[in-house]
């Protein structure tokens, strides 16, 4: 509870600072809508071509692409603030800041500045999912709504531990700064993974699970669950979770700070 409480509060915060520059909604909505237009167009180009992209309709990447931007916004609210210097602020020694603070490091430093405006990318995601939910004339079940949802979370979690791990390296390498990496892996998850070759299918289900993050959830909502895909999406959510946590530690470990 007490976690809890310090979220919501570190939310709160935010919102009133960001709410203090109330033209920058406009803009950060602006941005979004302009996102995700482009997205759309490329489908749009894409099924004016063919029926199925990889077995994929147009409905089906509809949703797909809705529950990109849906879990890519809630991305750039909840962790890329905090995430984004994160390297940096092992280099610089501000990493001090939150080691001094009573409560989890690791949280205090990838959770606690967040960006309320970005999830104006969620909102119009939502939108994009129900078209797609509409094209396909389908209403899913609640068993598929909450596999969806869990897939969702799941690749939110998977997100913020590749994120944490790649960060965690600048303990032993502090001039390596793999951020850009992660963000060009993400830009996979606009498409589903079926599209691409066998041993970069691989990589994406595996290696960087672009697969848990959109392409599982998307096949959920939209073919109902599969207790297979389930459980291995639970599998490598816990995996990568407990890897990136493993590295962390070791790293605080031999973090000197900036007064040594």
């Amino acid at each position: 509870m007490r976690l809890a409480r310090l979220l919501s509060t570190a939310f709160s915060l935010s919102l009133r600072q960001a709410l203090a520059y109330r033209i920058n909604l406009f803009f950060d909505a602006l941005l979004a809508v302009v996102e995700l237009a482009a997205s759309l167009a490329t489908i749009g180009i894409i099924f004016a071509q063919t029926g199925l992209l990889a077995g994929w309709s147009a409905g089906q990447m509809l949703t797909l692409i809705g529950t990109y931007s849906l879990i890519t916004g809630l991305r750039a609210a909840f962790l890329d603030p905090s995430l984004g210097d994160l390297s940096q602020q092992i280099r610089d020694g501000r990493l001090d800041l939150y080691l001094l603070r009573p409560a989890p490091t690791v949280l205090l430093a990838t959770s606690t500045r967040h960006a309320p405006l970005a999830l104006v990318q969620s909102i119009l995601g939502i939108g994009v999912i129900i078209l797609g939910l509409r094209d396909l004339a389908i209403v899913p079940s609640p068993l598929a709504v909450v596999g969806w949802a869990l897939l969702t979370l799941i690749g939110l979690l998977i997100g913020w531990a590749t994120s944490i791990g790649l960060a965690s390296l600048a303990f032993w390498a502090p001039r390596l700064n793999l951020g850009v990496l992660h963000g060009a892996a993400w830009e996979f998850g606009r498409y589903p993974v079926d599209i691409y070759g066998r041993w970069l299918r691989r990589l994406l289900t595996f290696a960087f699970p672009v697969a848990a993050i959109t392409t599982w959830p998307a096949q959920t909502l939209t073919q109902g669950p599969d207790p297979s895909t389930l459980i291995l999406a639970v599998l490598l959510g816990s995996a990568f979770t407990t890897a990136a946590l493993l590295l962390w530690r070791l790293g605080v470990r031999r973090y000197t700070g900036a007064t040594s």
